[in-house]
């Protein structure tokens, strides 16, 4: 399904744009899912590119995937923001099991997270080819280092508001936020390290491909 970033950041606003307000777990979820959906869309319009695209639009698509990372980057930012100002889960030892719920809900939910961007990152590796042709990678590479160090930041911001028994509650089924940022940054790296590529366009595109060396 796709979804329209307009109406996808209307809804974080209301829901997980930090206020003075700590956020509730069905908050924080709510924004964790909300930025999920704006990287499966752009992942679907990305995934219409290929070879036959004509350069023109090769370069208008390369100009959306910046602005489509960029409002990622705000959003985590924006939802960071507001987990930083929320105090761990905060319930009795008699809600123990409630405890358990929400910190395997929000794990749940980051699980999803990190999924929906290993596979935009593997189709934005897939498509480095068609971008070096016509010389738009480094805008690309760039972004990509922004959301690298914001993922880190909301990894540790989100850490600090699932309880320790949380987490140790959880792991056994749904491993570990640490894990999920990991396996993200690891996607991310390799994405960056496939646009930092020194490339030179091929005059024999789309049959030869261009030669790309790393940097």
């Amino acid at each position: 399904m796709k979804f329209s970033i307009a109406a996808t950041l209307a809804a974080l606003a209301s829901i997980a744009i930090p206020t003075t307000l700590a956020l509730t777990p069905t908050q924080i979820v709510a924004g964790i899912n909300l930025v999920s959906n704006i990287s499966q869309n752009t992942n679907d319009v990305l995934s219409g590119i290929s070879t036959s695209t004509d350069g023109a639009t090769v370069m208008t698509a390369s100009q959306n995937l910046v602005n489509d990372f960029n409002t990622i980057i705000t959003d985590i930012q924006a939802l960071t923001t507001g987990l930083e100002g929320t105090s761990p889960i905060d319930v009795t030892e008699t809600d123990h099991s409630r405890r358990q719920t929400a910190g395997a809900t929000i794990v749940a939910a980051l699980d999803n997270f990190v999924a929906v961007h290993q596979a935009l990152l593997a189709t934005v590796i897939g498509k480095h080819s068609i971008f070096a042709q016509f010389q738009v990678t480094a805008p690309i590479a760039a972004v990509l280092r922004s959301l690298e160090a914001q993922i880190d930041s909301f990894a540790f911001a989100l850490i600090d508001v699932i309880p320790q028994q949380a987490r140790r509650a959880i792991e056994p089924q749904l491993g570990t936020v640490s894990s999920d940022q990991s396996a993200l940054d690891t996607a991310v790296g390799n994405t960056v390290a496939t646009y930092n590529e020194i490339c030179a366009p091929s005059p024999l595109y789309p049959i030869i491909l261009p030669v790309c060396t790393s940097a």
